[in-house]
């Protein structure tokens, strides 16, 4: 599900990345993707980091959990919020019993399995006590050693593209030297939006997390070895 509803993203920007969400589709799993079910006043399109708007969010958060239902009734295994703010993650598995899986969640379950330190990149400086909260509720808070960002509104990314890919590679330079050993959780509208995890790694000799990838996997999961979803729990 995108995280707004039909006409919230510029007509473009919004084919793009339901396109992506079904590219994921294996002969294993299929991948269905749709809008909000409504305008929440969240725009995940140009915004700045830091404070994001609270009330916006709630509302958001509410569409997200109602759709969860009705991905449910329609006998979907589970439901996937696009974006790294798991809009609506924990108020939609209040209501239903399939999973119910976020992005940054799936990264930060990923990095602790690797165990190994990380890092995050946002669009814009000024997340960074958002993220550090999300990695001490999911456990990896002491793999989180480094904080980065682009610098660049996402809106920007599609015309100045090659800048992006510049401004990554010194991210990852900047984790590197932080005692950084994967990117662990990247803004979603850079990986895979803009470049797949493959060609940011081979650009920057980095390791780097997809996390459109760890959340399908993460929902295959818990769908196939059948333990029920409510033991997940977050905060930990």
């Amino acid at each position: 599900m995108l995280p707004a509803g039909k006409g919230v993203y510029p007509v473009e920007a919004e084919e793009r990345r339901l396109k992506l969400m079904r590219s994921y589709t294996t002969p294993a799993t299929q991948v269905d993707a749709d809008y909000m079910p409504g305008v929440s006043g969240f725009v995940p399109w140009g915004g700045g980091g830091g404070a994001l708007p609270q009330d916006a969010l709630a509302r958001a958060a509410q569409l997200s959990a109602q759709r969860a239902a009705q991905a449910e009734k329609d006998g979907y295994d589970a439901f996937c919020p696009y974006g790294t703010l798991d809009i609506g993650v924990r108020e939609a598995r209040k209501l239903v019993k399939i999973p119910v899986v976020g992005q940054s969640e799936a990264c930060f379950l990923f990095c602790g399995l690797l165990d190994r330190p990380f890092a995050s990149c946002s669009y814009m400086p000024g997340g960074d006590a958002r993220i550090q909260s999300w990695a001490r509720d999911m456990g990896v808070e002491h793999l989180l050693v480094a904080n980065t960002a682009i610098g660049i509104p996402n809106s920007e990314y599609p015309q100045r593209r090659k800048e992006v890919l510049e401004r990554f590679v010194a991210c990852t330079q900047e984790a590197k030297a932080k005692g950084a050993e994967i990117m662990g959780l990247v803004a979603m509208s850079i990986c895979p939006g803009e470049y797949p995890a493959g060609e940011l790694m081979e650009a920057s000799g980095f390791p780097v997390l997809d996390a459109l990838g760890c959340q399908i996997a993460m929902a295959e999961w818990w769908h196939r070895v059948g333990i029920p979803p409510s033991l997940l729990r977050s905060p930990r």
